[in-house]
């Protein structure tokens, strides 16, 4: 399992997103941070690379993996 996950998160009233420790934010909309993980995610070149958004402190939902993505062709 890849070590490469983008967390997008609500935090003190903005939405973000974090990596091995490094936080980028704030952004204006939770799509606005999903949108800029996928980059980051996409630029890592890990195949295994996912963002997953954390709606709560006990929901969370994988938005995107990279191999999910080369499996459909885009």
């Amino acid at each position: 399992m890849s070590e490469c996950h983008y967390i997008v998160c609500l935090r003190e009233g903005a939405w973000q997103h974090t990596n091995r420790g490094t936080t980028s934010a704030p952004f204006t909309s939770r799509e606005a941070a999903i949108e800029a993980a996928i980059g980051e995610a996409r630029a890592s070149g890990d195949p295994d690379a996912e963002v997953i958004v954390q709606e709560s402190a006990t929901s969370a939902a994988t938005v995107w993996r990279s191999r999910q993505k080369e499996q459909s062709g885009s």
